[in-house]
């Protein structure tokens, strides 16, 4: 037991990697798609910082550029472009969390004084050449620092080719003297690297991993807690999933044994022959024509939920559309198992071929059969993501979908790390229901 939890364990962990992933590493940046694509740099940067996007992804080992307001007032320290300057906003300069007077910058790994400016920023825009001439002259890089007490100065560093020059020009700059005292009003420097394990942990990953295992995501899109839109919609997906599965398996299982019974009969080889056509014809296929039927016939129960009754009608499809692999599966399982040995001794004692079937084969059958309804636990939870959406069920399914398209990416995390929580579990409990239907079966 304690090995197969450490499995589990470690199979959860691997799939929230693998999410990680794709959703964070392979993905790119998501900012665009929640703030516009034409939206400045530093409204991008202020959306990653408000919602932990610019933290390193797996450990913050990384500095940053740090500009340190020493007046007092009743403003706060704001940074912006000067006159056709477009530097300062790719600088992503944005508020500390804990002091308004503090502005950050992106987080760089091994950042010192001799760091490239263009680590601390992304490349500027092309600019566009007038009567098939290139633009003459470099892009101006104009900085404007507005303090706290309301006064200003401004800092010009298209010169600057790293960050120590960038630096040394904010700190040696003359409006950056107090008139009064000669002291610095503001200073610049690069941030200490912290050893401690609350800072090194506070990365993209832990976030991501914490948020997931606690259930504490929030839609970047509706500003709702996972927790509540598992509670609105996991209803949905269950009054779908739950009577399908159970028909499914109940239909299933009856006509596997009959269709079994008269082996080699022409019952037989109508229950293969139709079994072999379920498996050929494409889900999408049972839902359209499905769908079709129900609007020549009742188009208000077709789609959507304004009538209870509208939710039997994908039951049915996805009941339907599943015998077929079902039946094929359970069929052959059961006639595999009829070949045994204390089958063909109970048959020569003169028990009843139905007998044996019902009391002795369906119970040494159930191993496979447990194996193949575990596969089918996670959409339980899940739903199905193109019946729902098809048939305008608003449940977990559809959500995953919307969310795909939203690019609503602690929802998608949160949701892949419920499946995977429940499969895993699903597979751990099957291997315990393995010794009640199996006496040879023992948990070691």
């Amino acid at each position: 037991m304690l090995r197969r939890l450490v499995q589990a364990a470690a199979t959860v962990l691997g799939v929230m990697v693998l999410t990680f992933l794709l959703f964070r590493v392979v993905a790119g940046d998501i900012a665009a798609a929640h703030v516009g694509e034409k939206a400045t740099e530093q409204l991008k940067a202020d959306w990653r910082h408000r919602y932990g996007y610019d933290l390193p992804r797996f450990l913050n080992v990384h500095r940053q550029l740090l500009l340190i307001d020493h007046t007092r007032g009743s403003s706060y320290l704001r940074v912006e472009d000067g006159p056709g300057s477009t530097a300062t906003s790719r600088l992503a300069l944005i508020p500390s969390d804990e002091d308004i007077r503090v502005r950050m910058g992106r987080y760089v790994f091994g950042l010192d004084e001799q760091t490239p400016l263009e680590k601390l920023m992304p490349p500027p825009p092309k600019k566009r050449s007038v009567g098939g001439q290139p633009p003459a002259g470099p892009t101006p890089r104009i900085m404007v620092l507005k303090l706290c007490d309301g006064s200003s100065f401004t800092v010009d560093f298209t010169k600057a080719r790293t960050c120590g020059d960038l630096i040394r020009l904010v700190n040696e700059n003359p409006g950056n003297r107090d008139p009064r005292t000669g002291r610095k009003r503001l200073t610049a420097r690069i941030s200490q690297l912290r050893l401690d394990p609350r800072h090194l942990l506070r990365s993209q990953f832990m976030d991501h991993l914490y948020k997931s295992v606690t259930f504490q995501a929030v839609s970047l899109v509706h500003k709702e807690p996972l927790t509540g839109i598992i509670r609105k919609r996991a209803r949905y997906s269950l009054a779908l999933t739950i009577p399908a599965m159970a028909a499914t398996w109940l239909g299933g299982m009856i006509i596997s044994c009959f269709v079994a019974y008269f082996r080699g009969s022409r019952i037989d080889r109508i229950g293969v022959f139709l079994s072999v056509l379920g498996m050929c014809i494409p889900f999408l296929a049972f839902m359209i024509y499905g769908q079709w039927l129900m609007f020549a016939i009742a188009p208000k129960r077709a789609y959507g939920l304004e009538y209870r009754s509208n939710i039997y009608v994908p039951i049915l499809i996805m009941t339907i559309a599943g015998l077929g692999g079902t039946v094929r599966f359970y069929r052959t399982v059961i006639l595999d198992e009829t070949g045994r040995d204390y089958v063909r001794t109970a048959l020569a004692k003169g028990v009843p071929l139905a007998g044996v079937l019902f009391k002795h084969v369906l119970k040494n059958c159930m191993l496979p059969i447990l194996t193949n309804l575990v596969l089918s636990i996670p959409f339980l939870i899940m739903g199905s993501l193109l019946v729902e959406t098809y048939f305008g069920i608003p449940g977990l399914g559809d959500l995953m979908i919307s969310s795909i398209s939203a690019r609503d990416e602690p929802i998608l995390s949160g949701m892949v790390f419920l499946t995977a929580v429940i499969y895993t579990v699903g597979v751990l409990l099957t291997d315990l229901t393995y010794a009640l239907f199996d006496p040879r079966i023992r948990l070691r």
